[in-house]
């Protein structure tokens, strides 16, 4: 089964019809860490976007788990983002208000499962953050956090996980232990799409894309 397949995918925007990507034919097979690079505005966050169902291309066609995306279709495209695929960003985007242990819960709640209290604190203490689960974000480093983010995606062990520079803020050891966990995913069987700048951490995907003004140059 293939996770990802894109055919002719082309992203304009408005302002000036400036062009994002430009005819972008990638096959991605399940359980493979992808990696993405290529210079600032290249459009790699704009292809994560479009993959995992977050903005819509200008053309083309995007498959996902052997099924052609209807992007006009908002409920399909909003059960797909809540079941099947899970979200690292570089300033991970943590619920402020909430706790760690509440941070990593939310995923589950939102697909209707309650009474996963184990489930939550067997994550936190894999990332080794057990005994950190009733501390808000801004009690947590910036690697505490990012695993929290992790947790957060790994929590209702989606096919695929889209990681937007997830060790840009984090130090060299941190950053380490980040790539360790996406590692461990794709192990399991989670297709992991990554875009960095690092070549440490593109070192260790099965696969890095290159794109450069908003075309594959390498792959």
């Amino acid at each position: 089964m293939n996770t990802i397949i894109t055919k002719n995918i082309s992203k304009k925007f408005t302002l000036g019809k400036v062009q994002a990507l430009k005819d972008i034919n990638i096959e991605i097979s399940k359980g493979t860490f992808v990696g993405v690079k290529g210079p600032s505005g290249c459009g790699k966050s704009t292809l994560l976007n479009i993959i995992s169902l977050c903005e819509n291309p200008s053309e083309g066609e995007l498959h996902f788990l052997d099924k052609k995306i209807d992007f006009q279709n908002k409920s399909e495209l909003t059960k797909l983002r809540r079941e099947k695929i899970g979200y690292v960003f570089q300033y991970f985007h943590l619920i402020q208000t909430l706790n760690t242990f509440e941070n990593v819960e939310l995923s589950l709640l939102l697909q209707g499962r309650k009474n996963n209290e184990q489930e939550v604190n067997n994550l936190l203490k894999l990332v080794g953050l057990e005994k950190r689960a009733n501390h808000f974000p801004n009690q947590l480093s910036g690697g505490e956090m990012q695993r929290v983010a992790i947790c957060r995606a790994l929590a209702h062990k989606p096919d695929l996980i889209v990681a937007d520079e997830p060790t840009g803020n984090l130090d060299s050891k941190t950053g380490d232990a980040v790539i360790d966990l996406l590692k461990q995913a794709r192990n399991s069987g989670t297709t992991i799409i990554m875009a960095s700048h690092s070549e440490q951490c593109l070192s260790h995907c099965d696969r890095v894309i290159e794109l450069k003004d908003g075309l594959i140059v390498g792959d």
